[in-house]
């Protein structure tokens, strides 16, 4: 179900959402039913920086990493053509990134339950803040952290939970305008 928020913000869309709502999935999906581009913020800091999230984090800490993914974020949305963008879970704790993706993208958050996001991310192999403990209670921790910020950054809502991919990009797509470029 998707419920709509605020206005839109700009000419790209920015897919935001816990580990496991399906952002990265989603968002290919969505580019090419709008005939954009798909890039996912994870894979362009990963290009960028020639190492894994995982080992990026070991060596610089999730400081370091959300430094690189700070830099990488504020490049993608500097790009005049429209794409869309596939976040980092965490993306919006700082600041300055939930205010360029305001200016710059309109915003949905892939929202889903804690016990939704534990089924699909299994035991967390390849997400560093998941191997801290038990991924459900993880996940249930940062869904109460970030969750209001994901809801003030959010045009739209769309709630994934019981929903394949191609349901979940059918809603987006039905939320936004058309076409999403200004």
């Amino acid at each position: 179900m998707a419920t709509d928020h605020n206005a839109p913000g700009g000419p790209h869309l920015a897919l935001v959402g816990l580990m496991g709502a399906g952002k990265s999935e989603v968002g290919a999906a969505v580019a090419q039913r709008r005939s954009l581009r798909h890039l996912d913020l994870d894979v362009l800091v990963t290009g960028r920086e020639g190492r894994s999230v995982g080992v990026l984090f070991e060596e610089l800490g999730e400081s370091g990493f959300r430094d690189c993914e700070q830099a990488a974020l504020a490049d993608v949305l500097s790009l005049v053509q429209p794409v869309v963008l596939s976040t980092g879970g965490g993306v919006l704790e700082r600041l300055p990134n939930r205010e360029l993706l305001s200016e710059r993208a309109t915003v949905v958050w892939l929202r889903a339950r804690p016990e939704t996001l534990a089924e699909r991310v299994g035991d967390g192999v390849g997400r560093p803040l998941l191997q801290t403990g038990n991924p459900a209670e993880v996940l249930a921790e940062l869904s109460t952290r970030r969750g209001p910020d994901y809801e003030a950054a959010a045009d739209h809502v769309v709630d994934t939970d019981d929903m394949t991919v191609d349901e979940v990009a059918d809603s987006v797509v039905a939320a936004l305008p058309d076409p999403v470029t200004t």
